[in-house]
């Protein structure tokens, strides 16, 4: 693919970093000569100083010949006009980036054919939406819907206490259509076999079918839904939240240090308790009883004050921390800290942009644990290897799991006798070095 991208900010670098790997042909755009020098020492690709959304720089760029077009700078505006001065330059498909609320409806993160562009996403508001279905779970770090939602991928922590440990995977007692997909042990990440066991500190990645797997989780974490929620940060993410949970069974307390904006949100978000304060503010904490939460979200724009409200809030003997983080590399140390969960407004406009980039018979993908695994959801093609011989002589790859099936509205998580059928969507989690692999057997046999 041709591709340009304008921004080499953190996710703009990091984009371009996967394609130019990935062997696309990509033209990095800035108007920083300091970026793009950056860009120059770090990749080996085109670049172009200039304003990203001047039709002029953009026709350099060769526009008018992209397969795609991603438009990522640090301002909203810029990123709309360059997607559509593209789009009508001629390029096949575009996406922008915008950070702040005004250009989505309430509640959503990717809007579709928008002023004629073809992705415009807020990944705050995405974000938000993830800490949302966390605050619904019981103990869950990470809930990803896929396939249309009908299928759900839910990471947990396995306490030092719990009935899922050191046994092996085939004697777990675990729910009809549910897998232990994938686990996380002292940072890597692998695909378990049937002999493989959960120990403590393990983080596990388990699929099912949408509508169980709270129940999943609870089985292995002990944990329960979250009756109480503590916000730090009333921009876009801590608006997002409060209002995707108002309303719940959830109460919600929002603390916010602008006054201004403190009394807007009290204003606008009805059975929410707004508090103008600090959430670095220890006496504050122990005077809201922030320990008597079970969750709690620091989602300002600054690093230093969420990973410090975290801190205190863990302290404080809060149940659950969440925290975001600009920069995906700081997110380990944050764990390490004691945060149960890291997130990165820039990871997942990264993740969302290569999903959408890496469509081809590959019709969503997501990126676990920065790459290290990815889950695929496949259509199988009359002809294609994999169609029509039972799962168990497929001879799947190693570090690969065929996790589910999905034939019409029939969502199944498939035994060694059962077999994929031509249109059938299949939903697998593979180690980034194994997809190719995977990929062969939705080729023709043909090829």
């Amino acid at each position: 693919m041709y591709v340009v991208v304008v921004g080499m900010g953190e996710v703009g670098r990091h984009v371009i970093a996967v394609l130019a790997r990935d062997g696309h042909d990509v033209v990095a755009i800035d108007q920083s000569g300091e970026a793009i020098t950056r860009v120059e020492d770090e990749q080996d690709v085109a670049t172009l100083s200039g304003f990203g959304a001047s039709p002029a720089v953009l026709k350099e760029a060769g526009c008018a010949k992209a397969d795609l077009v991603v438009a990522v700078t640090d301002q909203d505006e810029v990123n709309l006009i360059a997607a559509l001065a593209a789009r009508q330059l001629g390029a096949r498909r575009t996406i922008a980036r915008v950070q702040s609320g005004q250009y989505n409806e309430p509640g959503q993160g990717i809007l579709y054919g928008m002023l004629g562009i073809d992705v415009v996403m807020n990944p705050r508001v995405l974000l938000a939406q993830e800490i949302a279905k966390i605050a619904r779970s019981r103990g869950a770090l990470e809930v990803l819907g896929v396939a249309g939602n009908r299928v759900e991928l839910v990471q947990v922590e396995l306490p030092a206490v719990s009935k899922m440990l050191h046994k092996t995977l085939a004697n777990l007692s675990l729910p009809a259509e549910t897998l232990v997909a994938a686990v996380v042990r002292d940072g890597e990440l692998f695909v378990p076999g049937g002999a493989d066991v959960l120990l403590p500190g393990d983080r596990a990645y388990l699929i099912g079918r949408t509508g169980q797997m709270e129940a999943v989780a609870q089985s292995f974490t002990g944990a329960k839904a979250a009756t109480r929620l503590c916000i730090v940060g009333g921009g876009v993410v801590g608006h997002t939240l409060a209002r995707q949970l108002a309303g719940s069974d959830v109460e919600i307390m929002l603390l916010e240090k602008e006054r201004a904006r403190a009394e807007q949100l009290a204003a606008e978000l009805d059975g929410v308790t707004v508090i103008c304060g600090d959430g670095t503010d220890l006496r504050l904490l122990e005077e809201e009883q922030v320990g008597l939460y079970d969750l709690f979200a620091s989602v300002t724009a600054d690093d230093e004050v969420n990973l410090m409200a975290g801190l205190l809030a863990k302290r404080a003997g809060v149940g659950q921390a969440i925290c975001l983080v600009q920069r995906p590399e700081y997110m380990d140390i944050y764990r390490q800290l004691g945060i149960d969960v890291v997130l990165s407004p820039r990871l997942v406009a990264s993740e969302n942009i290569l999903r959408y980039v890496r469509q081809t018979e590959v019709q969503s993908l997501t990126l676990l644990e920065q790459g290290q695994g990815e889950v695929l959801e496949m259509v199988a093609s009359a002809g294609s290897r994999i169609v029509g011989t039972p799962i168990s002589r497929l001879h799947m790859p190693r570090g690969v799991l065929l996790a589910t099936i999905i034939s019409g509205e029939k969502v199944t998580v498939p035994s060694g006798s059962d077999s994929v059928h031509a249109g059938d969507t299949v939903i697998l989690l593979c180690l980034a070095s194994a997809r190719q692999a995977v990929e062969r057997l939705f080729r023709s046999r043909d090829l």
